[in-house]
Parts: C-alpha cells; sequence; structure tokens
C-alpha cells in the first residue's frame, strides 16, 4: 500500500456520517486540495457501541459509492492490539497499534543491554536548531529510556509481524 501525502482522519462513530465527512474532502479537491480520508472507529468505542469493524468498511464504502469518489480511502483499525487486531484484517487497510500497557514494563532479558550495544550512535552530543547548547545523551540515560520503552516497542513489532502475515498488501 502507498499511504498518499495527505490524510484526515475521520471518525463516524455511530455509521450515519461517511458520506458528509466525504463530502468535505471533495469540497477540499475541487478546491485544489487534496486529502484522503481515513475512517476509524477505536475497538474501545465498538465496544460502548455494540458495533464491529465491518461496519465502518461498509458505511465508507457506501459513501465512496455514493459520491463517486475516485481518490484514495482507508480504514483504519484504531488502538488495537494483540488481543483485538484479528477483527480487523479482513477490512482495515490502516492499523494504529496501541502497545500503551507495555510501556514502562521492563523488557525480557539483557534486551536493554543488546538494545545499546547495537546502536551506539544515540549516545553522545545533539545539536538541535534552536537550542543553544548542545544536549549531552549518556549511555545510562539511553538504558533508562530503552527500559521504559523497549517492551512496548517489542510489542508492536510482534502485533506488526502478526498483521503483515495475513494481509497480502
Amino acid at each position: 500500500m502507498t499511504l498518499e501525502k495527505y490524510t484526515v482522519g475521520v471518525g463516524d462513530r455511530f455509521a450515519h456520517q461517511a458520506e458528509a465527512q466525504l463530502q468535505a474532502c471533495v469540497q477540499l479537491a475541487a478546491d485544489g486540495i487534496e486529502v484522503v480520508p481515513v475512517w476509524n472507529k477505536s475497538n474501545r468505542e465498538h465496544s460502548f457501541i455494540g458495533s464491529e469493524p465491518q461496519s465502518v468498511y461498509d458505511a465508507a464504502k457506501a459513501a465512496v459509492e455514493a459520491l463517486g469518489w475516485e481518490q484514495g480511502w482507508h480504514v483504519d483499525a484504531d488502538h488495537i492490539n494483540m488481543d483485538t487486531v484479528d477483527k480487523y484484517l479482513d477490512c482495515s487497510d490502516f492499523f494504529t497499534i496501541d502497545v500503551a500497557d507495555f510501556i514502562g514494563q521492563p523488557p525480557e532479558g539483557d534486551a536493554v543491554a543488546v538494545f545499546v550495544g547495537k546502536h551506539p550512535e544515540l549516545v553522545g552530543s545533539v545539536s538541535i536548531e534552536g537550542i543553544d547548547a548542545p544536549l549531552e545523551i549518556t549511555r545510562e540515560y539511553v538504558e533508562t529510556v530503552a527500559g521504559k520503552y523497549l517492551r512496548a516497542v517489542a510489542e508492536a513489532g510482534t502485533i506488526y509481524r502478526h498483521i503483515e502475515s495475513r494481509k497480502s498488501d
């Protein structure tokens, strides 16, 4: 899949507004602004409302057909994790992976040491335009940050590979 340069996330919470939302994109296109809609509804929202992921795709497709939209459009599996991803695979082509629950969980084994060993470029001075003095990043700081986030990154990779193994595009 090639993602277009400009997208806009549109949330059609009750599957009744997709056509009106797409009409906004039609009007933008008429004004020379190309923007592609990405319809989304989180797993949490589906749970609250009692809807299924397929309903987002169905509403978006109906809007695209009704308005004769010939540009790109996508359906986001929004805020999914390993427990929820499978029910989105057939009706989504865009995935927002939510690994917030894994932030702060300790990585497995010596993952931090291995990561820091593979990325020595993360240690040292970093100059950022607009900041007078360079930032000094120590190995200890990289280890602390990796210790907080590396487990979440690993989980994102697990979910990504799961999606990749089941999607052809």
